[in-house]
């Protein structure tokens, strides 16, 4: 059962992670593609989505060894 709750944790720190780092990155490229930012706002942007995706799939890793997102191994 602890297995299950910490995969679900890990599954939940993946969505929030995706949330926080592919929404500013879209909402720039609205902002580029309106004129309101220079086109160089796209490498912070693309940055933000290299490291979000590189996080979001260690989280569902972890989510499906049933790993907690703060932890190594398993308990």
């Amino acid at each position: 059962m602890r297995a299950i709750w910490d995969g679900l944790m890990s599954v939940v720190a993946a969505v929030l992670t995706a949330a926080i780092c592919f929404l500013p990155a879209w909402f720039t490229h609205l902002a580029v593609d309106g004129g309101l930012a220079p086109v160089w706002a796209y490498a912070p942007a693309a940055g933000l989505v290299a490291v979000g995706a590189l996080m979001v799939a260690a989280f569902l890793r972890k989510a499906q060894k049933g790993v907690a997102p703060l932890r190594e191994r398993r308990r």
